[in-house]
């Protein structure tokens, strides 16, 4: 039978409570290392992003955040679009002359598009992928006058459409949940932009060009697109307070309304005490006599 091992309690301050009970966890040799450590008043909100940042996720990962002595700090992030189409086969076949031609096509619904996030790069080298994508495109003698802003806004705008919802729904959830507070507004751009393809080997395939005139490569089965956004603070504000809230239905004046509905609401109730007084009269409860109602 193995040796009863310790556990040793862990005593706080006076004053001082435990945000959850205290815990030990023993290891193997016998050493006691307690869990719950010495915590004062935290929020829900402060708890939430200690939660987020503190405790790593199952496969031991950190979130990314910026350190208090850089709150304007540019931060980018690396994401990638993964697309594969439908596959197309022939349904139909006719055979003329032992030669089997297809009639119409069938559509397999084994598409699919992924958006992933790419953690294994840190700012400083995301930071020089977009620097060096600048200078290649600079240094290309077919630009055409076009700016390196100009050619990626427009590559970005002729992509397909159901990749570029996703990324569009990406910029929108990266900016809903960098700007709650009141006190600073922060924007996402796409600064990067690589089309490619997903690759098992080391080397892609060698394809043929496709079409009447052989104009146009094969497509690959699976697209890939490397995307670098960045996110950088672009205003600020000192108010108490910060900036105010609006929404479709509120009302800026409202206080004003507010106190002219009811001074006109005091002076139509003043006019009326006044005439009642004049007249003599006084409005007393309502009696109702009932003796010679009949009954049903």
């Amino acid at each position: 039978m193995d040796a009863p091992r310790e556990v040793k309690h862990v005593i706080y301050p006076e004053g001082l409570l435990p945000l959850t009970p205290s815990r030990s966890s023993l290891s193997e040799d016998g050493d006691d290392a307690t869990m719950a450590g010495i915590t004062r008043d935290i929020d829900d909100d402060s708890l939430s992003v200690l939660s987020m940042v503190s405790y790593p996720d199952p496969a031991g990962r950190k979130g990314f955040t910026v350190t208090d002595d850089e709150p304007a700090k540019t931060v980018f992030e690396a994401w990638e679009v993964t697309h594969g189409e439908d596959s197309m086969d022939w349904s139909t076949w006719k055979s003329i002359c032992g030669i089997k031609f297809g009639l119409r096509w069938k559509t397999l619904d084994d598409g699919f598009l992924n958006l992933n996030p790419l953690s294994a790069y840190d700012q400083g080298e995301l930071a020089d992928l977009y620097t060096n994508a600048v200078r290649e495109y600079e240094a290309k003698a077919h630009k055409k006058g076009k700016s390196y802003a100009q050619d990626l806004a427009n590559r970005v705008f002729h992509l397909e459409a159901d990749i570029y919802n996703r990324i569009q729904h990406l910029m929108e959830d990266k900016m809903r949940a960098t700007n709650k507070t009141p006190f600073r507004r922060r924007e996402w751009r796409i600064v990067v932009l690589e089309e490619g393809e997903f690759q098992m080997t080391d080397l892609l395939p060698q394809r043929k060009k496709k079409g009447l005139f052989r104009r146009h490569r094969e497509k690959p089965a699976v697209s890939r697109f490397f995307i670098i956004i960045r996110g950088e603070e672009v205003k600020t504000t000192k108010e108490g307070g910060g900036w105010r809230l609006f929404n479709r239905h509120s009302n800026p004046w409202w206080r004003i309304d507010s106190r002219e509905t009811l001074e006109a609401r005091r002076e139509h109730r003043e006019h009326f005490e006044k005439v009642n007084r004049k007249l003599g009269l006084r409005r007393g409860p309502i009696v109702r006599d009932m003796t010679n109602v009949r009954r049903i």
